[in-house]
């Protein structure tokens, strides 16, 4: 193991260390330290060579890409938990390849996860030009930062969004305090915790259901109104300004594509259902812009699916169809018809067949609609006719031989 421990093997490094089979011991991290910040020429064997001084290194790993280009941290797996506090202690903080190294407990993702105590911020909707600099000028009133870094893409243009780590963990929570929200550079700073892509979605979810939850708390109260078919130039000012005679308006919105342009629907909600029960009786088919609009108490999705379903069952031809059987002569394609015209039932009795609707023509003076029954009708026998075929030994087109 000490002749072959990081030895490279096809251009790979390999580690080599005592097979654990308990993976209460294993899964633990008990022993486990994280460094990060470090320089990218720091491989496994010179890790490992930087913490042996202070006990037994059963592994050493220093985490790379696809391509073996190091991230920057990686592990260092002690024999006694003792050792793990000596090199917190001592090594934390130096200075190494002219890079300032962090050394912290190992601390898994899910407790990272469940941990209310947090050093690292998410920081989104920067400027193009701010640079790493500026992000740390903007945020070291806080207090201490180890690290200020705004993502890039390969061509080395800005992602527009970056972290900040804190020392401590309250300067993390005030700088989330006070600078969410501001304005820098003409845009708003979203500032929040660092999470991982799926905690975020669970966290967004979260947030999405309350908001449908206030939603569909308002729609039952019947204070917020739908309104249709409005004009392209008709904005959230001017949607307001035609509904403000009614009563207090909470919120009125024109609902827009994301090139500005307008759907024609948008939303306004009154403080009571009486003013918004008067504003769409008055304002329901009024003209403005030349088009007349359609208002209406709003619904949510399922409610409004549900309503448009039960109008849909409700159709004429649907309550007539359905209490048709189709006939057993009648081919499958063409079962589905219009309700029959007025035929003798003698007539059903005999062909029995369900009649299509013809329209007629739309003309005063035109002939009334006719029905056309659809039923097969029989098609007498009629055999295949072929050509005569020719004597045998005979073929035409070739000459005939001469006797």
């Amino acid at each position: 193991m000490e002749m072959l421990n990081f030895y490279k093997l096809k251009g790979k490094p390999m580690r080599i260390m005592f097979s654990e089979r308990d993976p209460s011991k294993r899964l633990s991290g008990r022993g486990n330290v994280f460094v990060k910040n470090l320089d990218e020429s720091i491989d496994n064997k010179q890790l490992s060579d930087m913490f042996s001084a202070f006990g037994k290194v059963l592994s050493c790993k220093v985490v790379r890409d696809a391509s073996g280009v190091s991230k920057g941290y990686g592990f260092v797996q002690f024999y006694s938990e003792l050792s793990v506090n000596i090199a917190c202690n001592v090594r934390n903080g130096t200075l190494i390849r002219n890079q300032h190294i962090h050394v912290s407990p190992f601390v898994s993702r899910r407790q990272w996860d469940e941990s209310r105590v947090f050093t690292n911020v998410y920081v989104k909707n920067l400027a193009e030009t701010t640079t790493d600099d500026d992000l740390k000028m903007i945020f070291e009133e806080f207090g201490e930062i180890t690290s200020a870094v705004v993502m890039k893409d390969k061509e080395g243009k800005s992602r527009m969004f970056g972290f900040v780590n804190f020392e401590k963990a309250e300067a993390a929570v005030t700088a989330i305090d006070k600078m969410n929200g501001t304005i820098v550079d003409e845009k708003e700073l979203h500032v929040g915790r660092a999470q991982r892509k799926k905690n975020r979605i669970q966290d967004l979810k979260v947030i999405f259901k309350l908001e449908k939850i206030k939603r569909d708390m308002k729609t039952r109260k019947g204070t917020n109104l739908y309104v249709k078919n409005l004009d392209y130039s008709v904005d959230n000012t001017k949607l307001q300004e035609l509904f403000s005679e009614f009563g207090t308006i909470i919120s009125c919105k024109v609902m827009v594509h994301p090139n500005r342009i307008s759907k024609g629907v948008g939303f306004v909600e009154f403080s009571t259902s009486e003013e918004a029960s008067k504003a769409m009786l008055k304002m329901n088919g009024k003209v403005v812009g030349n088009k007349p609009i359609y208002v209406s108490l709003a619904q949510c999705k399922e409610e409004h699916k549900l309503h448009l379903h039960t109008q849909f069952n409700n159709l004429p031809w649907n309550v007539v169809s359905s209490t048709i059987a189709p006939s057993p002569h009648q081919h499958p394609i063409f079962s589905q018809a219009w309700p029959p015209m007025s035929i003798p039932n003698t007539m059903q009795r005999v062909y029995n067949f369900q009649s299509y609707f013809m329209c007629g023509s739309r003309m005063s003076n035109s002939c009334p609609p006719m029905s056309m029954p659809n039923f097969m009708v029989p098609q007498p026998f009629r055999p295949t006719i072929y050509p005569h075929a020719p004597p045998v030994g005979l073929h035409y087109g070739f000459p005939l031989p001469l006797l």
